[in-house]
């Protein structure tokens, strides 16, 4: 397989500005409902999510401009790295697994501080304590972070799967083409 760095960033770029994005638009409706109707703070908010969606814009169509920027002289730099499918697929299962390890500790770790926080505030109510909904929050991200370290420990056992699945021949030939036998179907 051969590219540039130049086109490795801009792919990287455009993946970025995606996140950006969806962030900025899941992040609105609450900044809207958390701040006063008429307020500068509103105005300052609209004009702060309007800002990153219009650079989100930009950058998604010219992601060269940040990759120039980023790498200078080494665009012309032409990587060449005999990697197959089937590893692409496994690096991509790996990386998408640690991405939701990382989400959900870090989703978790925050709830629970919310939960904290709140548990604080409602002990002078007539109950004194949290609605049972606050606790799924926590059961997701726990889940997610179970599925992540799965998904990223099982990749290769996964991307075994789909080969199979595809209907491809595995007599002789790994899933991820390291020369090991994959399991025959006797």
């Amino acid at each position: 397989m051969k590219t540039t760095l130049f086109t490795v960033l801009c792919i990287a770029i455009r993946l970025g500005v995606v996140l950006l994005a969806v962030n900025i638009l899941e992040q609105l409706p609450f900044w809207l409902s958390q701040s006063h109707q008429g307020g500068a703070y509103t105005l300052y908010q609209l004009l702060v999510g309007l800002f990153g969606l219009v650079m989100a814009a930009v950058l998604w169509v010219r992601p060269g401009i940040l990759a120039w920027w980023a790498i200078g002289k080494g665009q012309r730099e032409v990587l060449e790295i005999p990697i197959s499918a089937d590893q692409i697929q496994h690096i991509a299962f790996s990386v998408l697994g640690i991405w939701m390890v990382i989400s959900g500790l870090g989703g978790g770790i925050s709830h629970v501080m919310i939960m904290l926080f709140l548990h604080a505030r409602v002990a002078d109510a007539a109950t004194g304590i949290l609605p049972p909904g606050e606790w799924r929050y926590v059961c997701y991200y726990i889940l997610e972070a179970v599925a992540g370290g799965a998904l990223a420990i099982g990749s290769r056992g996964l991307i075994g799967l789909l080969y199979r699945l595809r209907g491809y021949p595995v007599t002789g030939r790994s899933a991820l083409g390291d020369g090991t036998a994959a399991a025959r179907d006797d």
